[in-house]
């Protein structure tokens, strides 16, 4: 026997509750995100710890989404130094170079965009996936991380492009409306980049990784 069905107050109710807790899982995320990378070179260990605590909420149903954040970022932090350097340099090095490219003659110019623009896009898509790499294997090490996320980079370009202009768009809308930074400056867009199935994650895994 079942036991009488809740009253429609009651599921009302629950519901609600969901929809409210859904916005400030989020918002208490980010604020995590935004403590936790304070020191730039800590970022990117606080978006690892950032995602997995994503998807202990969303696929796991743990509501404790801020001790989970603290928990995983001090457990990558320090693996995930040497990718973070190496993103700064990388971002730097752009920077640089597009700054000393725009005082160039017309055709001088339009090669090193041609150079420059692909470059970022790869590099940026490659550090995107990263970071869903490491959300599904926390534990594999700096290098693992970076050979799948080459290996899901290219098998996925499509997708890739797709995360970028998300990012992107979401940068502008941020640009014009920065009371969202502090309450889902990082989380939303790092929810939306993660919410691909469980399944599908793990049958590309399975597909594209060596065997460990």
């Amino acid at each position: 026997m079942t036991g009488p069905a809740p009253a429609p107050s009651a599921a009302l109710s629950t519901r609600a509750l969901r929809w409210l807790e859904f916005p400030a899982h989020l918002a208490v995320l980010n604020l995590c995100w935004l403590a936790a990378a304070l020191p730039v070179v800590t970022s990117y260990g606080a978006g690892i710890a950032l995602q997995v605590a994503l998807r202990a909420w969303r696929e796991e149903g743990e509501s404790r989404v801020a001790a989970v954040f603290f928990r995983e970022f001090r457990a990558r932090v320090r693996g995930s130094l040497p990718l973070a350097a190496a993103g700064l340099g990388t971002l730097a090095g752009l920077w640089l170079s597009a700054s000393f490219w725009l005082g160039a003659p017309g055709p001088l110019l339009a090669a090193a965009t041609a150079v420059l623009l692909p470059l970022a896009v790869v590099t940026a898509a490659v550090h995107l996936t990263v970071f869903e790499v490491a959300a599904r294997s926390p534990g594999a090490g700096t290098g693992r991380w970076v050979r799948e996320a080459l290996l899901l980079s290219a098998a996925r370009p499509a997708r890739c492009l797709g995360a970028l202009l998300l990012c992107a768009t979401w940068a502008a809308l941020l640009w014009r409306l920065p009371q969202l930074v502090p309450l889902w400056g990082v989380s939303a867009p790092a929810l939306a980049l993660g919410a691909v199935p469980a399944r599908r994650r793990a049958d590309a895994a399975g597909t594209l990784s060596a065997p460990s």
